[in-house]
C-alpha cells in the first residue's frame, strides 16, 4: 500500500504543490479555450448565404449560429468531433466551441485576458454564456466595462453588468431574456431506475429490493404554493388507511405524490383527461434468474421490483400491470426489409439503453436502428446488424466519416475523421484513441 507521506513532505512543500498544480490546470483550461477558438476558426464561413452555398456540397452537414450575432457559423460535423475529443456530449460540446467563438469574436477585451493568462476561463465562458443573445453594440459596451476587471468579479457582479447593458441599450429584449432565465431555471428531472436493498423484509435470502423513484425540481413559486397545498392535504388524508397507519410524514407526503399522478392518469381531476397508470413487466424467457432472485425488470423504469411489491402495485386502484415478453436478447431476430420490427426496437433499447455514439445520451427508444452493414449493399435487418443512433449521429456515420465496429453486444469502437477512437458501451465512453498514455482497456 503507498505510504500516505512522503520523507520530505512539510506543509510549506505541499501548498507550494497545490499552488503549482492549480496554476498548470488553470492555465490548461485556458489552452483548451483558446484550441477550441482556432479548431472553430478552421471550420467556420462568416454569413448565412455561405453557409447555404456550402450545405449544398457537404452531405448534410450544417453551418451552425454558436455564438451571437455577426460571428461566423460554425460546422455541425466539426462540432460533433470537438465534443468527443473534449470528452462530451455533442449539446455541451457546441456550447463550449459557441463559448469560444463568442469571445474571440465579440468579446475582444475579455479575450485579450484569456490570451495574456490574466482572466480564468471559467469567468469567460461565463460572460460569453451571458452576452450570446445580446446585438453587437450592447456586448461590445460590456466587453468594454467588464474585460479590465473581469478577473477578480464574481457571477453576480458579471450577471449585474451584463444585466445594466442591455436595460441601457436593448430594454425589450433585456426583459425577454429576463423572462427567459426565469423559464430555464424552472425544470423536474424524475429519476425511476434506482433500487435499493435491504435486509430482514420477508424475504426468504434475508434480502428485500426497494424499487425507487427520485424528484428533484425547480418551479415557479405559484406552482410551488399550489402543489405544497395538495401535498399536504392528500398526506393528511393518507393517515389511518391501509399501508399508511404507522407511516410517517416524510412516507405519507412521497405517496401523495403518486395519488396526485393516478389522479392525473385516471382522469380523475377536473377537466383533464388521462389513463391508468401502466407498470411494464418485461419476463426474458429464461426465467432462471426469476426464479432464483424473486425480483423482475421493469420495462418503464429499467429499475428491478419483487413479485411481492407487484402484486401491491396490482391492487392499488388506478394501475393495470401489462406483462411484456421479451423473448431472450441474445437472439439474432430477423426482419424481411429494410424497417426494424417493433420487437427488433423494444430488443435494441434493452440492450443498448442509449445511443451508441461517444458520449451521446439520448435513450434508444428514440433512436434511429443503423445498418452497421448497409442494407443496400447486403446488410440484413437482424439485430446483430443493429445499432441505436440518435438521429444527428446517425448522420455523421452515414455522410461525415465516422466509422465503428462490434466488439460485443451493445459494446462498440469508433473511429472518428481525425483518427480518434473511442468504446461505447451502456456504461458510458473511454477514449482509446493511440496518444493517449497508458492506453485505457474496457473491463469486461
Amino acid at each position: 500500500m503507498e505510504a500516505l507521506l512522503d520523507p520530505g513532505d512539510t506543509a510549506s512543500s505541499l501548498l507550494d504543490a497545490v499552488r503549482t498544480s492549480r496554476a498548470v490546470a488553470e492555465q490548461a483550461d485556458r489552452d483548451v479555450l483558446i484550441a477550441a477558438a482556432r479548431f472553430a476558426a478552421l471550420h467556420s464561413v462568416d454569413s448565412v448565404e455561405e453557409s447555404a452555398r456550402l450545405d449544398g456540397d457537404t452531405f448534410g452537414d450544417r453551418m451552425l449560429p454558436l455564438a451571437g450575432p455577426g460571428a461566423p457559423l460554425v460546422s455541425e460535423a466539426a462540432a460533433v468531433e470537438f465534443a468527443a475529443a473534449l470528452g462530451r456530449s455533442t449539446q455541451a460540446g457546441k456550447r463550449f466551441l459557441g463559448d469560444a467563438v463568442e469571445l474571440r469574436y465579440r468579446l475582444k477585451h475579455v479575450w485579450a485576458r484569456i490570451l495574456d493568462g490574466s482572466l480564468l476561463a471559467w469567468r469567460a465562458r461565463r460572460i460569453a454564456d451571458m452576452t450570446r443573445y445580446l446585438d453587437a453594440e450592447v456586448v461590445a459596451w460590456v466587453d468594454k466595462q467588464v474585460g479590465p476587471h473581469a478577473h477578480k468579479m464574481g457571477p453576480v457582479q458579471l450577471e449585474r453588468a451584463v444585466t445594466q447593458a442591455a436595460a441601457l441599450f436593448e430594454p425589450d429584449l433585456a426583459a425577454a431574456i429576463a423572462e427567459t432565465d426565469a423559464a430555464e431555471h424552472r425544470s423536474v428531472t424524475i429519476t425511476t431506475n434506482q433500487t435499493t436493498p435491504f435486509v430482514g423484509v420477508g424475504a426468504e435470502q434475508g434480502q428485500a429490493v426497494l424499487a425507487l423513484g427520485y424528484v428533484d425540481g425547480v418551479l415557479d413559486a405559484a406552482d410551488a404554493l399550489d402543489l405544497e397545498q395538495a401535498i399536504a392535504a392528500i398526506a393528511h388524508g393518507l393517515l389511518g388507511q391501509d399501508g399508511y397507519a404507522d407511516a410517517s410524514l416524510d412516507v405519507r407526503r412521497a405517496a401523495a405524490l403518486g395519488v396526485l399522478g393516478r389522479a392525473y392518469n385516471s382522469g380523475s381531476l377536473d377537466g383533464v383527461p388521462g389513463a391508468a397508470r401502466v407498470v411494464e413487466l418485461v419476463i426474458h424467457t429464461d426465467t432462471r434468474e426469476l426464479a432464483r432472485t424473486g425480483l423482475v425488470s421493469l420495462g418503464n423504469t429499467r429499475g428491478l421490483a419483487s413479485i411481492e411489491r407487484l402484486e401491491q402495485w396490482a391492487t392499488t386502484p388506478g394501475t393495470v400491470v401489462k406483462p411484456i415478453i421479451v423473448v431472450d436478447l441474445t437472439e439474432d431476430i430477423e426482419a424481411a426489409g429494410y424497417v426494424p420490427t417493433a420487437r427488433q426496437r423494444r430488443q435494441a433499447a434493452l440492450i443498448h439503453q442509449k445511443c451508441s455514439f461517444p458520449y451521446c445520451q439520448a435513450r434508444a427508444e428514440r433512436c434511429d436502428l443503423d445498418h452497421r452493414a448497409a442494407y443496400a449493399a447486403g446488410g440484413p435487418t437482424s439485430s446483430q446488424n443493429l445499432t441505436p443512433l440518435c438521429r444527428q449521429h446517425h448522420r455523421m456515420k452515414t455522410h461525415h466519416g465516422w466509422r465503428y465496429h462490434r466488439i460485443r453486444a451493445s459494446t462498440y469502437r469508433w473511429r472518428s475523421p481525425h483518427g480518434y477512437e473511442y468504446v461505447v458501451s451502456p456504461a458510458g465512453t473511454i477514449d482509446v484513441s493511440s496518444d493517449i498514455d497508458p492506453p485505457l482497456t474496457l473491463a469486461a
